[in-house]
């Protein structure tokens, strides 16, 4: 008799704890695989796994259903996207024809779609001194309302002038809306190449002619999206880092 056979024969409580045991352990992956989207399980396209592998973020969590629903029914789903995606479509992923689409890549969300927005816009501000930060937050939600700019959820990080560094207003906006800033001196601002909207009043007071669409070309390392946007002694612009979505979306998936 084996050393581990007599053992277990001499200690029927070391047996019935590893029967215990492996039931546990059953019942953990059973949950563990119950947790998993009907989607994955079913080797189908998951729109909510793609958007985080594509460090995106989902605007409508509730609208997942929808496209998940139609493909594990066996029917195709539709989107549309303001960039190309590298690779080919997942199974049931077709192009909207029409501009009609189940689920959509995008900044600037509109319509019933479930919308995927990229974290990708970098926002440049603007600010008079002593601004508080209730006042940014009004008047980035009417710059959001008036642009189409996903609000708060397509930003990546915030950038400003350094005279701005220690405003309280500012820097509580920022940690609220992006949670990240870069603040740059005025020199570095005015070394930004590229047309930008100048203003004599902002030089005489900053030493550079533009802050808000200096700012964000330079803190994202891409295009100006969104040019100068003015309101009651706040200016706001956007950029975009540069972004190549493609169709991955499993972790097993080069």
């Amino acid at each position: 008799m084996s050393a581990g056979g007599s053992l277990f024969r001499c200690c029927p409580a070391i047996w019935g704890g590893a029967n215990a045991l492996a039931r546990r352990l059953a019942a953990c992956a059973v949950r563990c695989r119950s947790s998993q989207p009907a989607t994955d399980l079913h080797g189908l396209f998951a729109v909510d796994e793609w958007a985080k592998r594509q460090g995106c973020i989902v605007a409508e969590p509730e609208r997942i259903k929808q496209v998940s629903g139609a493909l594990l029914a066996g029917k195709r789903v539709h989107f549309t996207a303001d960039w190309p995606i590298q690779g080919t479509p997942p199974a049931g992923v077709l192009p909207a024809a029409d501009g009609s689409a189940d689920f959509a890549l995008t900044l600037t969300p509109t319509g019933q779609a479930l919308h995927i927005v990229p974290r990708i816009a970098v926002l440049g501000i603007g600010c008079r001194r002593g601004t508080t930060a209730q006042h940014l937050e009004a008047a980035f939600a009417a710059f959001c309302r008036e642009s189409g700019l996903a609000p708060a959820a397509g930003v990546a990080t915030a950038a400003s002038i350094d005279l701005k560094r220690d405003e309280p207003g500012l820097r509580h906006f920022v940690r609220i809306t992006a949670g990240a800033w870069s603040f740059y001196t005025a020199a570095q601002l005015r070394a930004v190449p590229g047309s930008f909207t100048a203003s004599g009043f902002v030089t005489s007071v900053t030493g550079v002619d533009n802050v808000c669409e200096r700012a964000a070309v330079l803190a994202s390392g891409g295009k100006l999206l969104l040019p100068k946007w003015a309101r009651d002694g706040v200016t706001f612009a956007a950029a975009l880092r540069p972004f190549a979505p493609d169709w991955r979306w499993r972790d097993d998936e080069p």
